[in-house]
């Protein structure tokens, strides 16, 4: 048989032979039962929790005011049709857009319990211009032409809505309630001939029904909005993402923890293969309905992290209560649970793709993978009979999972994230178009990563704190001592190993308009608590809300009209 083709059968065959032997093919902590103080918990927990704190909703309300005062002008209404009453004519309106525009002196957005958003804006003006078409018979028959432009000063409203996961796992926004009230309407007709006379001499009748025409108008399109457009984005948004997605849009991958430059062939998309991150794909639905507070709102998303987002995962993950925390006015608090590296470990696995292999195109271990020597060390100087039985040959080393490794999160010494790694180290010598199995070694390894951050940058350090070498079987004769080299070779590639995951991050769900600040990040019990302020790119916040929420907010927007504002 060709040794290419042998090589990976015998692979397959051997972590088949140890995964038969294993009990289980992830780590049996993963799956013990946890009892909280109300007992075994019934339903599956969330793996990221995050709380927007007062602060936060404070600095969002500027941010959404600002973003209202910009987007708002630029608004395109759709047509106007209006049937009097008793058969007295239709008015019509094309071509609406803002003529005059002055911001709100009162903007709120506020939550309460148990699930209420309520949004308040007062004493706000606004212009808005069309063309006028139609007729009335009011005393006199009447054609309609010209321009119409309405003037509302003091426009206030208020809409009261509930929020709650729907069956999917996405937000959905319901509106309970809304109120409009405008404090005076003045209606100027431009051009309109005869018309425009009536206009300004039932000036006050006319103003007076079209305040209620708008104060109506207004409630009608914002509900509608919320109840439909709203929900389709949020729905559209709250899904799953490929890790490349996610990790492209992860504010807090910048603060991927440094390590010494490893060879590219041992990057993280090269040790779990070159698709990995377009493959698996992490879960951000929520878990659990959202709970609004005081001022306070608490999202929980699943976290899973599988492949193809078809989960499957077969621990679940840890309860994920918030600890006690006093006297911190962080912005955000996140707490992300274990489960979200070790979902994507087991599938990882199960895919047969934690190997690594190692051979003479590897760069910077070349001349370390032969067994001539000459005045460099090589592997032969470990292993003296690989130099006697194949002299100026090539090595290679592969190594295989043979279950899943475990990521655990643990507060021991004021924070520490252990990995579980258990596996096989298989050796080939190369034999011209031949490779050779010589040696297979059964491995367990632990390395504890200690965190800390110091200037919002995030560093660590690896320790390994268990190495356990077997030679399991293969045609050398190898002595214990000869074996602790191996293991002190072999440990420093799997920290090298680990050093590479921790720096990849955990991909959490933040979008990429916001920067974060004044990161604390601390170690606890199987999660990772995360406190933190943040700001906004309200620049690129403008360009995303014109292309998604004022796209059909709740008028649409119209870019081939210019719009030139006037003073009020």
């Amino acid at each position: 048989m060709d040794g290419v083709l042998y090589a990976p059968i015998l692979i397959l065959l051997i972590i088949a032979q140890f995964s038969a032997r294993a009990d289980s093919d992830f780590h049996p902590i993963l799956a013990a039962q946890v009892v909280d103080d109300d007992g075994p918990s019934r339903n599956p927990e969330p793996a990221v929790r995050v709380r927007v704190r007062p602060r936060a909703i404070h600095y969002l309300n500027q941010v959404a005011s600002n973003l209202l005062a910009e987007q708002l002008p630029r608004l395109m209404i759709p047509n106007i049709e209006h049937r009097l009453p008793a058969d007295q004519g239709v008015i019509k309106l094309s071509r609406i857009r803002m003529s005059r525009f002055k911001r709100a002196e009162v903007h709120d957005i506020s939550t309460s319990a148990p699930d209420r958003i309520t949004w308040l804006i007062k004493n706000m003006n606004i212009g808005l211009i069309g063309d006028l078409a139609g007729n009335v018979n009011i005393l006199v028959p009447f054609d309609l032409t010209g321009e119409a432009e309405v003037l509302a000063e003091g426009l206030s409203f208020q809409i009261e809505n509930s929020v709650h996961r729907e069956n999917n796992g996405s937000a959905r926004v319901t509106s309970l309630a809304c109120h409009t009230t405008i404090r005076s309407v003045e209606v100027v007709n431009h051009n309109g001939g005869l018309f425009g006379l009536a206009v300004t001499v039932f000036k006050q009748g006319i103003s007076d029904n079209v305040r209620t025409l708008l104060q109506g108008i207004i409630c009608k399109k914002i509900r509608k909005y919320v109840d439909e457009d709203l929900n389709w984005k949020l729905a559209e948004v709250q899904t799953k993402s490929t890790l490349a997605d996610a990790i492209s849009a992860n504010a807090i991958r910048g603060l991927s923890i440094p390590t010494p430059a490893l060879p590219e062939e041992l990057s993280l998309e090269k040790f779990f293969g070159p698709t990995f991150s377009r493959d698996f794909v992490i879960d951000y639905t929520l878990a659990e309905n959202p709970v609004c507070g005081d001022n306070e709102v608490e999202l929980s998303s699943v976290g899973e992290i599988s492949n193809s987002g078809r989960g499957g995962t077969p621990f679940p993950p840890p309860p994920l209560n918030w600890p006690t925390i006093r006297n911190d006015e962080s912005m955000m608090w996140v707490l992300v649970s274990d489960y979200v590296p070790n979902s994507m470990l087991y599938h990882a696995y199960k895919q047969r793709l934690i190997k690594l292999h190692i051979d003479k195109h590897t760069p910077g271990v070349s001349t370390f993978l032969k067994t001539d020597c000459g005045d460099s060390m090589c592997i032969a100087d470990v292993i003296p009979q690989l130099s006697d039985k194949y002299p100026k040959a090539n090595i290679e080393l592969v190594f295989a999972a043979t279950r899943a490794p475990a990521m655990l999160f643990s507060q021991k010494n004021q924070g520490v994230i252990s990995i579980n790694i258990g596996g096989v180290i298989i050796l080939y010598v190369e034999l011209g178009t031949q490779k050779r199995q010589e040696a297979v070694f059964d491995l367990e390894i632990v390395a504890d990563t200690l965190l800390s951050v110091k200037q919002n940058n995030v560093s660590g350090s690896v320790r390994l704190t268990r190495f356990e070498l077997l030679n399991r079987f293969g045609n050398l004769e190898i002595t214990n001592a000869e074996l602790a080299d191996i293991a002190l070779l072999g440990g420093q590639l799997i920290e090298n190993m680990v050093n590479e995951m921790l720096n990849s991050g955990v991909p959490i769900p933040i979008p990429s308009v916001l920067h974060l600040d004044n990161i604390r990040i601390n170690v606890l019990s199987r999660k990772l608590l995360i406190r933190t302020d943040f700001g906004i790119d309200e620049r690129r916040l403008s360009r995303i809300a014109e292309k998604t929420l004022f796209a059909s907010f709740p008028f649409g927007m119209d870019r081939s009209l210019r719009f030139h504002r006037r003073r009020w």
